[in-house]
């Protein structure tokens, strides 16, 4: 099984990752299982069509795309290369019985749903299945191993883990209309926007040694045979950026234009979901034996920001880098783009109104990791150390100050104590 320093390619100095020529990004269950969810509260069942076709379309472009690039065709060799790459990416196993007219998919240890099992157990019951992104790879692997001018295959899931089933199974069937796919993120999309490199003299310059070792304790990284990637205290997996933008910034749309007040309620659930997945797996990585092998996780305030804006770059966040930190009080993080700045712009153009809303939340985790974790003890990042955060209310309030959605020339992110506003 590759390594995701061998599965990804960078897009530098944007500190971007590509699978095939599809944008993706590292993300951890914390973060998928949170947003997921908050998509299927504010839609109710609608949610899980929203999520399954924007796994369809993203899967589609990436399978497709990989087809092409390695010359693959028939429909099984094209169903096992579909299955290989799930299981690399880290999203568990599939196992396709399907023909030209439909059949069945099993799914072994999925992402979605084993860790919805494994993070809340007996204690949260679920009525609703959970993998569509599973769902919507499997139709999109089917819909190119065996296409037709009559339609395409849609998923169903019939078993989940996530409802105590013993396993996970969905049925293909025909749809009689053809896909629907939207604009997708390629690396020659990137490659063709006018986006600014970052200054020579930003922080990043201080501390050489950040990148390297987040590096090679990322890019290290690999799934097992069972399609599993555990590390840091998450399963993590490489997900398409497509997946999860067009999930929240779908969901966004329709709430605008049906219940507008309830839209700052989903915003800032979909900026805790991305807090909550980077204070697990930013916290995670600094802290782990990995990363003590070649850096501590401790020294001054400074470096330990350069440390983890470093390992957001290289799980394929944006080039992250800081040009002001007062402790205690501020904190401000631009970057030329982010997956989720590019991807909102050419999907939907631009917006006048705030979009960021997963770089506002891993930058308010950064601010928290640095100001309310200590690293010196033994395992600092756990569940406790996150709901701790909060038992006498939040300390920071984050901001989204510039976008080039609003015709600016850098994202940027303002953390402030709430005590100096």
């Amino acid at each position: 099984m590759k390594s995701l320093g061998e599965l990804v390619r960078d897009i530098q100095p944007h500190s971007l990752l590509t699978l095939s020529d599809q944008l993706v990004f590292v993300q951890c269950h914390h973060h998928g299982l949170f947003l997921d969810q908050t998509v299927s509260d504010a839609l109710g069942g609608e949610g899980w069509a929203v999520r399954k076709q924007a796994a369809f379309e993203s899967s589609h472009a990436l399978l497709d795309a990989t087809f092409k690039e390695r010359g693959i065709e028939g429909g099984k060799e094209r169903l096992d290369a579909a299955s290989a790459l799930f299981r690399a990416m880290g999203h568990g196993k599939l196992l396709f019985d399907v023909t030209a007219e439909g059949g069945m998919v099993r799914g072994d240890g999925l992402h979605y749903g084993t860790s919805f099992v494994e993070k809340y157990g007996k204690a949260v019951r679920n009525r609703r299945p959970v993998d569509s992104f599973a769902a919507g790879f499997s139709a999109a692997a089917a819909s190119l191993a065996f296409p037709s001018d009559w339609g395409h295959f849609e998923a169903e899931e019939v078993a989940c883990a996530a409802k105590g089933d013993s396993g996970c199974a969905f049925t293909l069937s025909r749809r009689p209309e053809r896909p629907r796919i939207g604009a997708v993120v390629t690396r020659q999309v990137v490659a063709s926007l006018p986006l600014k490199s970052p200054p020579l003299d930003s922080p990043a310059s201080q501390y050489p040694h950040a990148i390297p070792t987040a590096m090679r304790v990322i890019r290290n990284l690999g799934a097992g045979d069972d399609g599993t990637l555990r590390a840091f205290g998450a399963r993590v997996a490489i997900v398409p950026i497509g997946y999860v933008n067009q999930i929240t910034y779908d969901t966004m749309h329709l709430l605008e234009n049906r219940t507008p007040e309830l839209v700052p309620v989903y915003a800032a659930l979909v900026r805790e979901a991305a807090q909550v997945g980077a204070f697990y797996l930013l916290g995670g990585i600094l802290s782990s034996p990995e990363w003590a092998q070649s850096s501590s996780a401790g020294g001054e305030i400074e470096e330990r920001l350069e440390k983890l804006l470093s390992i957001a770059r290289v799980l394929g966040w944006g080039r992250w880098y800081s040009i002001e930190l007062f402790p205690d009080q501020s904190l401000v993080v631009r970057s030329p783009a982010t997956q989720e700045s590019i991807y909102y712009g050419t999907r939907y153009g631009a917006s006048v109104r705030n979009r960021l809303f997963f770089q506002q939340g891993a930058v308010l985790a950064v601010m928290q990791l640095l100001h309310r974790i200590e690293f010196s003890g033994e395992r600092p990042i756990n569940p406790q150390s996150y709901s701790s955060l909060f038992k006498s209310g939040s300390r920071f309030h984050v901001e989204e100050t510039r976008s080039p959605l609003r015709g600016d020339d850098v994202c940027e992110i303002v953390v402030e104590a709430l005590s100096d506003r």
